[in-house]
């Protein structure tokens, strides 16, 4: 398929005034969320001094870093109308796995890293295998990696003191500035899977209509175990990013971080139903996310109370996502 349609799937093969539209929605989409990003933090710039700094915007983009490597890998389920609710949990069982490497079987950085990278790979293909293999919805598929992973994640830290790795290893979390390389990279490599490679193009067709998709040919089982399997890959990056800047590995880490993921997606513009969206999007939703975050501290609110607006915010996202989709 050369070009498909965001709502259905069908493709358009070639036809100019399709992708002139489709760029023309894509072009518009993203002014709104840089719109609404826009005012978000000019809210929080005129109501608290303090974040008015650029130690702040740089922790904003800091913050959002990690979040939004995995947020890459979530961005490629969705749009495949896939969901994977188990990347917080194959974040914490990568990011305890790295630190034993190392920390007590002495790998190098090098090694330990690219372990980790087959360990989140092999989980996210392990959910699309049992999603496809036994047709139980993604839903219920990854709710149960969700627990099952970060049992295995606090099985293998037990009594571990999973702290203190080589230097080499902690460069990757530097400051703010590597791991928002780390993360533009990522986005980057996402977004040309998805616009410049036959199976991440399949993906919107996926997503769109699955069984237009069949019917014209696409392996549809194949593809979205791919497609599970590079949402784990991603989850790993993250969180052995993370692993590198706190110098620590713990289970208890990544936990709702699958949540923060799908928010900032959504929040992007890519669909909950699977078919539209970019990774651009979602690097925009995750700073939007973070801001409204970390300006909310700044005004003296608690996390509970963050966590609230975080979810409403979410029930709007979808929402709107709904009412275009039945409005076109």
């Amino acid at each position: 398929m050369s070009s498909t349609d965001s709502q259905t799937g069908i493709s358009n093969p070639g036809t100019s005034a399709g992708g002139l539209e489709l760029a023309r929605h894509n072009f518009m989409q993203i002014w709104q969320v840089l719109a609404a990003l826009a005012l978000i933090y000019g809210f929080f710039f005129l109501m608290s001094p303090p974040f008015r700094s650029i130690d702040t915007l740089l922790s904003i983009f800091g913050q959002a870093s990690i979040l939004a490597i995995l947020a890459c890998g979530t961005t490629i389920v969705l749009i495949s109308g896939g969901l994977d609710l188990s990347v917080g949990s194959i974040f914490a069982v990568v990011g305890v796995s790295v630190g034993i490497f190392m920390a007590e079987w002495g790998l190098p950085p090098v090694a330990a890293v690219g372990l980790g990278l087959v360990i989140g790979a092999a989980l996210g293909a392990l959910n699309g295998t049992i999603q496809v293999l036994t047709k139980v919805p993604a839903f219920i598929v990854t709710l149960g990696g969700l627990t099952a992973y970060k049992g295995l994640a606090e099985i293998l830290a037990s009594g571990r003191d999973l702290s203190r790795f080589p230097d080499g290893f902690k460069f990757l979390g530097s400051g703010n500035t590597v791991p928002m390389l780390i993360m533009f990279a990522a986005a980057i490599l996402t977004g040309l899977f998805l616009t410049k490679t036959r199976l991440g193009s399949r993906a919107f067709a996926i997503g769109g209509n699955e069984e237009v998709a069949r019917l014209s040919g696409v392996p549809v089982a194949k593809s979205r175990i791919y497609y599970y399997m590079l949402g784990g890959l991603l989850a790993g990056l993250a969180a052995i990013v993370e692993v590198a800047k706190l110098n620590f590995a713990m289970p208890a880490r990544g936990q709702s971080y699958e949540l923060y993921a799908i928010a900032a997606v959504v929040i992007g513009g890519t669909s909950l139903f699977g078919g539209r969206g970019g990774v651009g999007k979602t690097l925009l939703g995750m700073f939007i996310m973070q801001t409204i975050i970390v300006g909310l501290s700044y005004l003296g609110v608690g996390t509970s109370y963050q966590r609230i607006a975080i979810g409403a915010i979410i029930i709007v996202a979808v929402y709107w996502d709904v009412w275009r989709r039945t409005a076109r």
